[in-house]
């Protein structure tokens, strides 16, 4: 008797497994699709050819398929990381000031295999990413050791005293007004070089969600800069534009994503147009649309179940005149993006997220004057708002994600004139702002 009840128990077992598996080959999706929960491209279904057979790929490529595809995969892995997170001892606090950089970056999975190949053969390349990558992931909030004269960006608390959140050396100052300099120099008479560098949301949310305890910020960073540079930059500085916003309860920056929202993007856009003398348009002009329950790149850095209550919505805002976006490469336009990507329901709805080398936005206004924006992925959201002012739009990140000289088949330098820039806007996260190797060596090897 207890033998019958093993055999039938192993033979229900083995039909189980076997419908399922059936049920898998049958109806799972056979291409690598993008996780959005794990930041990564799911397997799809190997390509069964001799070739791949004979190199023995195969069954692993398969095993990855089985179990990137499992049935109810995202609902198993966030439960799991719901009770994983539940017996957490980090408090949201902690938590809000994680890491959270890039999480969204569009990856082509035709490509992945020659990017893997070049990663392991050009070690030039991987050595550079590494580096970047290790800049990148410094935590920022921390002050950084200062070896002579320095300025700081002071947190204002309101018993009276102040907490340094950034020290910026003199060396590094110098350093990027060098660059600075080097890029306005390239522009025709009249041409103007606008420098903002934005606080991330680990960094603004130490006041907007601290109102009862803090008075606001002082950052001495840019009058110091602007001291250093060219009569034709202008330095603008975020905290003066965010201060009396955020104090005021104003949603600037995602609480569970490093980026600002539409919101804080309009207000530096309008805030650097408006010192040219542009009358701008008020944002209430714009058609909007929201997207509910956003859980962006600190959520996702850790998927820790504490955030899910702090989940952000997207304020989406069209570009008044219809627009058009378009890869450029050698200074010709390639092939043609979004501007508003209605397929995406996170930061990729803006623009469809970065695009190199070069990507350029008209808008339908005949203003008789070009721009440059030499940026991160904070220039996603903002570029739209610069169309009444600009024919084109140009746009360039330098990081190895998105951008290669050989593409680009021209150094700024050379965009510049033919294009026929008249103005260039270098719009930065802190963390690729003073001192980092953005600005340090990525701008001033593009330049020629």
């Amino acid at each position: 008797m207890r033998r019958k009840l093993s055999f039938l128990v192993t033979l229900w077992w083995i039909i189980l497994c076997g419908a399922a598996g059936a049920c898998m080959l049958l109806f799972a999706n056979r291409v690598p699709i993008l996780s959005e929960q794990e930041n990564r491209i799911l397997s799809g279904m190997p390509a069964f050819t001799l070739d791949a057979m004979k190199k023995g790929e195969i069954s692993e490529s398969f095993e990855s398929f089985l179990t990137d595809q499992f049935f109810l995969r995202s609902e198993l892995v966030d439960g799991v990381n719901t009770l994983k997170h539940l017996f957490s001892a980090l408090t949201v606090e902690e938590l809000l000031d994680a890491e959270g950089e890039e999480v969204f970056v569009p990856v082509n999975p035709a490509n992945q295999e020659t990017q893997q190949q070049e990663e392991t053969t050009d070690e030039g390349t991987t050595e550079q990413a590494a580096q970047q990558d290790e800049a990148e992931q410094q935590d920022p909030s921390l002050p950084a050791a200062a070896s002579g004269d320095s300025v700081n960006v002071w947190l204002n608390h309101k018993d009276g005293t102040r907490t340094a959140l950034f020290t910026y050396e003199e060396k590094d100052m110098e350093k990027a007004a060098s660059v600075l300099n080097a890029y306005a120099a390239l522009l025709p008479v009249g041409g103007k070089l606008h420098v903002l560098f934005a606080p991330r949301a680990q960094t603004a949310n130490k006041l907007a969600l601290h109102l009862g305890s803090e008075s606001g910020w002082t950052s001495e960073m840019e009058s110091s800069l602007q001291s250093l540079v060219s009569s034709n930059v202008v330095v603008h500085n975020a905290y003066d534009i965010f201060q009396d916003d955020l104090l005021n309860g104003d949603y600037l920056y995602f609480r569970t994503d490093h980026h600002w929202t539409t919101r804080g993007a309009y207000l530096a856009a309008d805030a650097m147009l408006r010192g040219e003398g542009h009358q701008t348009v008020p944002l209430a002009d714009y058609r909007e649309k929201t997207i509910e329950g956003y859980l962006g790149s600190i959520y996702l850095h850790g998927r820790n179940a504490k955030l899910k209550e702090l989940a952000d919505t997207i304020e989406v805002y069209y570009p008044l005149l219809p627009a058009q976006s378009f890869r450029v490469s050698n200074a010709y336009k390639k092939g043609e993006l979004p501007v508003i990507d209605e397929t995406q329901t996170n930061y990729l709805v803006f623009l469809g997220g970065t695009a190199g080398p070069y990507r350029m936005i008209e808008g339908g206004y005949h203003t008789g004057r070009n721009m440059l924006m030499v940026c991160d992925s904070f220039g996603n959201s903002i570029a739209p708002f610069f169309l009444p002012y600009y024919d084109d739009v140009y746009m360039v990140d330098f990081r190895d994600e998105y951008y290669t000289r050989e593409d680009a088949r021209g150094g700024v330098k050379d965009y510049v004139r033919r294009l026929n820039i008249d103005d260039i806007y270098i719009v930065l996260s802190e963390t690729n702002g003073i001192g980092s190797l953005y600005l340090n060596q990525l701008m001033p090897a593009n330049i020629n």
